[in-house]
C-alpha cells in the first residue's frame, strides 16, 4: 500500500512538474512537436533528449500531451505507476444496491436441545462449559435413574423368555422392550451390550446425539431432574444467518430471492454472495425496523454469531450499458469519463449516467459498447489535464445552461467550520453544516462514540428541515434528498462500528452535495474532496472547508490520502 501511494504520488509530482514547465516557458501549441524527457521519480529533471537520471540513474521518459486539449498521453510505465488500467464498455445486469446493517445469528433451523427423556440424577457431566465442541456419538453426561434400571431389567427378562419359550408373544414382548430403552435414550450398541453382559446398571452414559457447539448448560452434577429437563443446547456453526434491518420504505422494493452480499467485520475482503430467503412479516417489537435474513454457506467456524456485517442487497435489475464506478469522475459540469483512443492515449468524454450502485454506472449517453475507458486512474487523468489546461477540461464541450443562483454560503470570519447562508433559499442547509463537519472530524480521529452522538444532532436538524421547509420549495426534489439524509444519519446514530459509520458517512456526504447542487446554493467557500482509495478502491467523497486533506475514511492511517476534486465557491 505504501510502496503504491509512493508511486502515486511521484506521478502527481510529475504531472505538476510537467504543468509548471509549461506555464514557465510559455509553450504554444505550434511547439508541441518539441520532444522531453524526464525521470518518474525525480520530476524535477527535465531534459531535451533521453539518457539517464543524473540522480537515480533511471531511464528517462517521453513527456507526451496532446494537441487535443482533453487527451492524455502516457506511456507503459506512466500507466502502471499511476494505477490506470482499462476496461471495456459492455452490456450486463445490474441493479440498485442498498446497505444495510446486520448482525450474524445461529440457523436455528440446525440447532439440537438435548433433554432428559427419564428421570434421575445426574452422576456427572462430561462437557461443564460452554464453547466447547462436541461431535455426535460423544458422551456428554452420566444418569442415575431407577426408572431405566426397572426397563432394563425387563428388556433382560423378556430375552430369558424368548430363549426359553420361543412364541410369539415373547418375541413381542422383547421387542417392545428393545423400543423402549432406545427411547429412553439409549444407543443400539449400549442395548447390545446390556443383552451380553446380562446385567442392568442404574447408571447410564448419555451421548450427543448431533455434532456442534455447546452454548448452554442448564444443569449440575449431583442434581435430580424430571422427564424433560433441558440440559443441553448444541449449535451448529457451521450454518449461520445475516440478519440485517431495513425500514418500510426499503423493504417496498425487496422480494425473497434477490440477491445480497455479505461483508463481516474483520473479512472485508472476502465478500459472501447469497439471497434473501426471509423478510419478517411485522415490525420488531417498538420499532419501525423490518428484518431480512440471507444464509451464508458452509463457514468451517471461520465466523461466528454476533459479528457485524454490512448487508448489499441487489434489487430491480436490468441489462445496462455500464462501467465501473471508479470510471466516471464528477464534477461540476457533470460527468466524464476517460475514453481510449490509441495505445496511451485518453480523450475526455462527457457522459449521462442513470442506475448507479456500488460497483457500476449506467451510460446512458456518450459512450458505446465495445469502447474503452479508463477503470482506476480516472482522477488522475483528470488532474493532469486540469494542469495541462489550467481549468475544467471539457470548458467549450458543455451546452450553455442559465446561470446559477447568487445564493451564497460563506464561512464565519472567526475561522470555525461553521457556514453563514444568506438566502432564504438555502437556508434549511444552514442547521446541517456543523453537525456534518463535527461527523467528519469525529471520524478523522476515529471517535466512533462522538460520530454516533452528532449524527443524532443532524437528525434533529433534519427533522426541524422537514417541519419547517418553506412552501414554496416543497415538492422541488426535497423528499428524496432529505430522505438520503435521514438515514444515512439514522444508521450513523444506531452504530458505533467505525466502518459502517464511514461508509453512511459516505452516502451522507454524496446526499449533502446533491443537496447543495439541486437547490443552486452558489459560491460556497469549501471543497469537495475525494480519496480513490477508501472502500476497497471503491472512492469516498467528503465536503471540508479546509484545503488540506483530512481523510475522514482511514483515521490515522493515511490522514491525507486524497484530492481536491471540486471548489465549492
Amino acid at each position: 500500500m505504501k510502496k503504491f501511494r509512493s508511486y502515486k504520488i511521484a506521478f502527481l509530482v510529475l504531472l505538476l512538474g510537467v504543468g509548471a514547465c509549461h506555464q514557465k516557458k510559455n509553450i504554444s501549441s505550434n511547439l508541441n512537436d518539441k520532444k522531453s524527457f524526464t525521470c518518474p521519480m525525480h520530476p524535477q529533471v527535465v531534459q531535451d533528449q533521453p539518457g539517464s537520471c543524473p540522480i537515480c540513474g533511471m531511464d528517462l521518459v517521453e513527456i507526451k500531451i496532446g494537441d487535443n486539449e482533453t487527451e492524455v498521453h502516457l506511456n507503459k510505465n506512466q500507466m502502471e505507476l499511476a494505477n490506470v488500467s482499462v476496461q471495456p464498455v459492455k452490456y450486463q445486469w445490474m441493479g440498485s444496491n442498498m446497505r444495510l446493517n446486520g448482525k450474524l445469528k445461529t440457523d436455528e433451523t440446525k440447532t439440537e436441545v438435548i433433554s432428559v427423556r427419564v428421570p434421575g440424577r445426574i452422576d456427572k457431566l462430561y462437557i461443564k462449559e460452554t464453547g466447547v465442541r462436541v461431535n455426535k456419538g460423544q458422551p456428554i453426561y452420566e444418569l442415575y435413574s431407577e426408572p431405566l434400571l426397572t426397563y432394563e431389567q425387563e428388556y433382560l427378562l423378556a430375552r430369558d423368555q424368548v430363549n426359553t419359550i420361543g412364541d410369539r408373544n415373547a418375541k413381542d414382548y422383547l421387542e417392545a422392550a428393545y423400543k423402549k430403552l432406545w427411547l429412553y435414550g439409549m444407543t443400539s450398541e449400549q442395548i447390545t451390550e446390556l443383552a451380553n453382559k446380562k446385567l442392568a446398571s442404574p447408571t447410564i452414559r448419555f451421548v450427543a446425539p448431533v455434532s456442534g457447539v455447546v452454548t448452554e448448560i442448564n444443569v449440575a452434577e449431583g442434581q435430580y431432574v424430571a422427564e424433560g429437563t433441558i440440559l443441553y443446547r448444541i449449535e451448529n456453526l457451521n450454518y449461520l444467518w445475516a440478519e440485517g434491518e431495513l425500514y418500510p420504505h426499503e423493504a417496498a422494493g425487496l422480494k425473497r430471492g434477490d440477491s445480497v452480499t455479505i461483508r463481516v467485520n474483520g473479512y472485508e475482503n472476502k465478500p459472501i454472495l447469497s439471497k434473501i430467503n426471509f423478510l419478517t412479516p411485522e415490525y420488531r417489537q417498538g420499532t419501525q425496523i423490518f428484518m431480512l435474513r440471507a444464509p451464508l454457506a458452509y463457514s468451517h467456524l471461520q465466523w461466528m454469531p454476533g459479528m457485524q456485517t454490512e448487508i448489499v442487497v441487489t434489487h430491480s435489475k436490468k441489462k445496462a450499458l455500464a462501467i465501473p464506478t471508479s470510471a466516471v469522475v464528477r464534477e461540476q459540469g457533470g460527468s466524464l469519463v476517460y475514453k481510449k483512443d490509441g495505445e496511451g492515449k485518453f480523450i475526455a468524454q462527457r457522459v449521462a449516467t442513470g442506475l448507479q450502485n456500488f460497483d457500476w454506472v449506467e451510460i446512458t449517453q456518450g459512450l458505446a459498447e465495445g469502447d474503452s475507458v479508463a477503470a482506476t486512474g480516472a482522477y488522475l487523468l483528470y488532474s493532469e489535464t486540469i494542469l495541462k489546461k489550467g481549468g475544467n477540461p471539457m470548458a467549450g464541450h458543455l451546452p450553455e445552461k442559465p446561470e446559477a443562483s447568487t445564493v451564497s454560503l460563506e464561512e464565519k470570519q472567526n475561522g470555525s467550520d461553521d457556514f453563514q447562508i444568506k438566502s432564504e433559499w438555502a437556508l434549511p442547509i444552514r442547521s446541517l453544516i456543523t453537525p456534518y463537519l463535527k461527523i467528519k472530524n469525529a471520524l478523522v480521529s476515529s471517535d466512533a462514540k462522538l460520530a454516533s452522538t452528532t449524527a443524532r444532532e443532524l437528525k434533529n436538524q433534519l427533522h426541524e428541515i422537514k417541519n419547517n421547509w418553506p412552501e414554496k420549495n416543497r415538492g422541488v426534489n426535497e423528499p428524496e434528498t432529505l430522505k438520503a439524509l435521514e438515514t444515512s444519519a439514522t444508521i450513523m446514530e444506531a452504530t458505533q462500528d467505525i466502518e459502517i459509520q464511514r461508509a453512511s458517512f459516505s452516502n451522507l456526504s454524496k446526499a449533502l452535495y446533491s443537496f447543495i447542487k439541486k437547490f443552486k446554493v452558489g459560491n460556497i467557500h469549501a471543497y469537495y474532496q475525494y480519496c480513490p482509495m477508501a472502500f476497497d478502491n471503491a472512492g469516498g467523497y467528503w465536503i471540508s472547508t479546509e484545503k488540506e486533506i483530512s481523510n475522514p475514511y482511514f483515521g490515522k492511517t493515511m490522514p491525507q490520502c486524497g484530492e481536491t476534486i471540486e471548489t465549492l465557491k
